[in-house]
């Protein structure tokens, strides 16, 4: 049996190409895929500048998709279950992974680095890394519950929002989400800060946060301004751009938490640390998700979150190419983009 996956031969050329499904393990899931999402690490990938993958490479981890096979120690699932994968590879042995902590495992590593890409027709997991989703969750919605996991685990970096004021740089789908997440746990107000127009105005009407434009005013004055002088409670910055990261230093209050959740292709130079102990900020780094699916899963289930709101355009799988076209322009007017296999 045979699959197609896509991969990016080279900067900002993406196809598919036939491989063959390996056979099953038996705790192994074969799923067919229904949605897959464009994720903004993606792009990294799409414009050959990830870190830590070169083209030519596989690409997508977002998706969905229903069980068509399993092996035969697979207990929890069955045929037709709509289920989502969390692509996460981990050696399950580390000192990290055995206290639950595999998010820091010492072989850490992903599907679409090892060559399983997301935006495929079938997809392979082990069944411990497959969640069913609850019957009030559409396909296309759950194709999102891995960036909303994202969003989960870097805002329970902030312990206790009750109250606090957030600043947000970047009004992408994971800053979106993380806004979302901030007013569920109760932040007294929330600005989100980005360059593109259409999703700030895309952002502030899911998520009630006030935007700010930098490229047209700087945040800086107004938030030092609302809070009185002191600065914001919590920071998240979801760019990876430097300048958004060192303003992130400026923005937060003496004694604030700064969450980096941003990916970037680079090292930061000119980096202003020495506000970091001047002002005695507790810088907190967020990889990925541990536990937090279950989490993610849980809010859409109770109808706490509408992640279909988020999608604002929907490409058949055999235009991958219009969809990343889309997804790079930096004043697109996407938030999340889908491509539909099934």
């Amino acid at each position: 049996m045979r699959r197609k996956m896509a991969v990016v031969t080279s900067a900002d050329h993406v196809s598919y190409k036939e491989f063959d499904i390996p056979v099953l393990l038996p705790n192994q899931v074969l799923i067919k895929t229904s949605y897959a999402a464009v994720c903004g690490s993606d792009l990294h990938l799409y414009h050959d500048i990830h870190p830590y993958v070169k083209a030519p490479c596989t690409i997508g981890h977002e998706l969905a998709g229903r069980v068509i096979e399993y092996g035969k120690d697979v207990k929890k699932f069955k045929e037709g279950d709509l289920v989502v994968p969390e692509p996460v590879l981990v050696c399950g042995t580390c000192e990290y992974c055995l206290s639950g902590q595999y998010h820091m495992c010492r072989d850490l590593s992903f599907q679409y680095r090892k060559g399983q890409a997301g935006f495929t027709d079938y997809f392979v997991v082990d069944e411990r890394w497959a969640h069913k989703v609850p019957e009030s969750v559409g396909e296309k919605e759950a194709a999102l519950v891995e960036p909303l996991s994202v969003a989960v685990h870097g805002v329970k970096k902030a312990g206790n929002l009750l109250g606090k004021t957030v600043t947000i740089y970047g009004a992408g789908a994971i800053g979106s989400f993380v806004a979302l997440i901030c007013q569920l746990e109760g932040a007294s107000k929330v600005w989100i800060i980005d360059r593109n127009d259409n999703k700030l105005q895309i952002s502030t009407r899911l998520t009630g946060a006030e935007s700010i434009n930098n490229s047209k005013q700087h945040p800086l004055p107004l938030i030092i301004e609302a809070t009185n002088g002191i600065g914001c409670d919590i920071v998240i910055e979801c760019t990876g751009n430097k300048a958004c990261a060192a303003e992130a230093l400026e923005c937060v209050r003496k004694m604030g938490i700064v969450i980096q959740m941003g990916i970037s292709s680079g090292n930061f130079t000119d980096y202003p640390y020495p506000r970091i102990l001047q002002k005695e900020i507790h810088l907190q780094g967020s990889q990925g998700y541990c536990f937090d699916f279950q989490t993610s899963l849980a809010l859409l289930s109770a109808g706490k979150v509408d992640l279909t709101s988020f999608i604002t355009h929907e490409f058949s799988w055999e235009d991958i190419e219009k969809a990343f076209a889309l997804a790079a322009d930096p004043q697109t007017d996407s938030m999340k983009i889908v491509l539909r296999y099934a």
